[in-house]
C-alpha cells in the first residue's frame, strides 16, 4: 500500500460529537407538525446526509406540507441555535490524530457535507481550523455527498495519485462520496448497530485511534 501524504476527514460524527445537534434540530422542527423521528432511525437512515437531501425524505416520510427549501431552512436556523447554546465535544482521539499527522508533516483536509457557515462556526469556536489546508463543504459544490464532487474537487486541489491519499469517514452517505470519487475510505465506526452501514469502506475501526495505529503498523504514514 503507497504511503499516505494527504489525509481527508469528515467532521460531524468523524472529529466532532455534532449529530445529535443534528438530530435534536429535526426533532424541535417536527414538533411543529406533530411528527415524531426516532433516534435510532435517524442515525441508521439520515446521519451524515446533507440537509435537503434528508428534508424531502423526511416530508415523503411524514407527508409535511412544507417545501423542501422551507423545511431545510428552519431545519439549519435550528442547528445554528442548538449548537451556539452548547459545549461542542470531539470524537474520541480527534485532536490526537489531528496532532498526529501534523508531527508528520502530512497535510489535512476536511471534506463534509455541512453547509460553509456552521462549519467555520464550529472550527473557530473549538480552536480546530489551524490543522486544516483547505476545508470543502457543501456551500462549495453543486452536489454534496453522497455524490463524489466534493472529494473531486478535493484530489483535484490536493494534486496529488489518488492512492496517495486516505478519508476518514463515519457514515454511508460519507463512504459512499469517497469510494465514488475513487478513494480509500477508512471508517470510523464504533457502535456495533451501525458497522454495517459503513460496509462498503476500505476497513472498519472503532476510533480513529484504531485507525491510524494501523496506519503506522503498515508504515503508510
Amino acid at each position: 500500500m503507497a504511503e499516505i501524504k494527504a489525509a481527508i476527514f469528515d467532521f460531524d460524527g468523524t472529529l466532532v460529537d455534532s449529530e445529535h445537534y443534528h438530530y435534536n434540530s429535526w426533532v424541535e422542527v417536527l414538533n411543529d407538525y406533530g411528527a415524531e423521528l426516532d433516534y435510532d432511525f435517524y442515525i441508521k437512515t439520515y446521519a451524515g446526509t446533507p440537509s435537503p437531501i434528508n428534508a424531502k425524505a423526511i416530508i415523503e416520510q411524514f407527508d409535511l406540507p412544507i417545501s423542501r427549501e422551507d423545511l431545510t431552512y428552519k431545519r439549519e436556523r435550528m442547528a445554528e441555535k442548538l449548537v451556539k447554546e452548547s459545549e461542542v465535544e470531539f470524537m474520541p482521539y480527534a485532536i490526537e490524530t489531528l496532532d498526529l499527522f501534523k508531527e508528520k508533516g502530512i497535510p489535512i483536509y476536511l471534506v463534509t457535507g455541512s453547509p460553509r457557515n456552521n462549519v467555520e462556526f464550529l472550527l473557530e469556536k473549538t480552536g480546530i481550523a489551524k490543522y486544516f489546508k483547505f476545508t470543502i463543504t457543501r456551500t462549495d459544490v453543486k452536489n454534496s455527498k453522497p455524490d463524489p464532487e466534493s472529494y473531486l474537487t478535493a484530489i483535484e486541489k490536493i494534486n496529488l495519485p489518488k492512492e496517495n491519499m486516505v478519508v476518514f469517514e463515519d457514515t454511508r452517505t460519507g463512504v459512499a462520496s469517497a469510494k465514488a470519487a475513487g478513494l480509500e475510505c477508512l471508517a470510523i465506526q464504533g457502535n456495533p448497530n451501525l458497522k454495517d452501514n459503513v460496509k462498503a469502506a476500505d476497513k472498519i475501526f472503532d476510533s480513529l485511534r484504531e485507525a491510524t495505529q494501523y496506519l503506522e503498523k503498515e508504515g503508510r504514514i
